[in-house]
């Protein structure tokens, strides 16, 4: 780009010597930081609307990732969604199944109706029919009724059993014992017989169970080898010093059920599904003591960065126009509108049209892998600034491309025939400024392909600065 030297008196007053230029820049920097810490305050006051704001975006996947997660739990368990279920489920209401025993729902009911399940059993700690098979139901009697030992089952406790059974409960079980296949009666009959026998107060007195329901004894060499542990010696214990029917029952039923683990399921609670429905909103966590405090100071400042923005790029504007001719400083007033439009515009679409499908596309892999997404708060702040901030400055392209094109670097016929190579170029810088994912990458990419196409159009029809010299400008091809 070749110039005719500017006539000196002509431009006099328009130029600067380097110690007025370090003076204005002095200034500028003051000004700015001034406008710097009064935003900031304007931030910090408003710490908390700013995290509203900010994370509401990952609070708004993770409900909607919790509503997908629902539908194929609903279509794994029934096959299908229940149309009674999706109007709650569009209002963010979301089944879950879990499991209770029934005697816990009958109990809270009759907390506020007493008189409900009047005729219910609601001993939960008898045997059920669930616990005997009719295959089962004829081996394990004549366990009983010979005191054959097996495996944990030892005769003396078998007969311990045995011994405290009435003599028409031995002559059922005798019965049962001989019969090569039992019925259902057989089955009510020695479910009854069992339940007769867990409500015995001096099962749990026996000295052939003496061994399993007294505590080992601590010593020196315990500290080395602790002993094994004895639950059901706890219950003995808890036992004597408070006698419980209830109690009673159930470690009976434990010590009956231990002499049949072969041919009896083990011992559980009996549990029925229920299905109960809860909001599917999330709330981001903060896992450290001093994170919340870390959180309101990271949001409050970033609110004042925001704010001072514009300020602070005025004020470089006004520093590099301080040293521009009359004829250059217009472009200075017409570019500062159009970059911080570019900037707006980049942070609103990162803010609201690619943190959905970007949160979309990462959650995916959290469902493939069955791993339940759980943000902490300081983490998704510094995603959710760095995104933004990233998109900003990536839209300042346009006027980049019309800058270099004004100052003779590039000219329209290199922009159009080198596209190619430029929107390589694009798509790199926009995985640079993007996190680890295609998402995210394409979102930036092909918004900066068609700014690029802008720029072009900008250089091509936005009228070109005349020399005041009266010289045409030379731009190299």
């Amino acid at each position: 780009m070749n110039f005719r030297e500017p006539n000196e008196d002509l431009f006099e007053s328009s130029r600067m010597s380097f110690g007025e230029h370090l003076e204005e820049l002095r200034k500028v920097l003051v000004r700015a930081l001034i406008g710097v810490a009064i935003a900031c305050v304007i931030g910090f006051m408003f710490a908390n609307q700013t995290i509203q704001v900010l994370k509401q975006p990952l609070v708004d996947a993770i409900k909607q990732y919790n509503i997908e997660d629902a539908n194929a739990e609903l279509v794994s368990r029934y096959g299908y969604i229940p149309p009674e279920y999706s109007s709650w489920m569009k209002e963010g209401v979301i089944p879950r199944q879990v499991k209770t025993e029934p005697e816990q729902i009958v109990r809270a009911i009759q907390s506020i109706i007493p008189n409900f399940g009047a005729v219910v059993d609601l001993e939960p700690y008898g045997f059920r029919a669930n616990r005997f098979t009719l295959e089962n139901l004829p081996a394990l009697c004549k366990r009983l009724s010979t005191q054959t030992g097996y495996n944990s089952a030892t005769p003396e406790k078998l007969n311990a059993i045995w011994e405290r059974s009435p003599a028409a409960d031995q002559q059922t079980v005798l019965r049962v014992a001989e019969s090569s296949e039992a019925t259902n009666e057989d089955l009510a009959e020695i479910v009854a017989v069992f339940n007769r026998l867990s409500k015995v107060d001096s099962l749990s007195d026996a000295a052939a169970f003496e061994e399993d329901l007294t505590e080992p004894k601590s010593s020196f060499w315990t500290i080395f080898a602790p002993p094994k542990e004895k639950p059901l010696a706890k219950m003995k214990e808890k036992l004597v010093s408070e006698p419980d029917a209830a109690l009673n029952r159930r470690l009976n039923r434990a010590l009956i059920c231990s002499q049949f683990t072969d041919l009896m399921p083990p011992l559980k609670t009996d549990l029925v599904s229920i299905e109960f429905f809860e909001d599917s909103e999330f709330e981001p966590q903060a896992l450290g003591v001093g994170e919340g405090f870390s959180v309101w100071l990271k949001a409050g400042l970033f609110s004042g960065l925001v704010l001072a923005g514009p300020w602070v790029a005025y004020q470089i504007w006004m520093f590099v126009g301080s040293g521009l001719y009359p004829h250059e400083k217009k472009y200075m007033h017409m570019f500062l509108p159009i970059s911080i439009a570019l900037f707006v515009a980049g942070v609103l679409l990162a803010f609201y049209f690619v943190f959905q499908p970007v949160l979309g596309f990462l959650f995916s892999f959290n469902r493939s892998m069955g791993i339940a997404p759980q943000m902490r708060i300081n983490d998704w702040l510094s995603f959710v600034m760095f995104l933004p901030l990233g998109f900003g400055i990536a839209f300042q392209l346009p006027l980049v491309m019309l800058f270099m094109n004004r100052i003779g670097l590039f000219t329209v016929e290199v922009y159009m025939s080198k596209w190619r190579i430029a929107v390589m170029v694009i798509f790199v810088i926009a995985m640079l400024l993007t996190p680890a994912d295609p998402i995210s990458m394409l979102l930036l990419a092909v918004p900066l392909t068609f700014l690029y196409f802008l720029g072009v159009a900008m250089c091509r029809w936005m009228p070109t600065p005349t020399n005041p010299f009266g010289e045409e400008s030379t731009v190299a091809t």
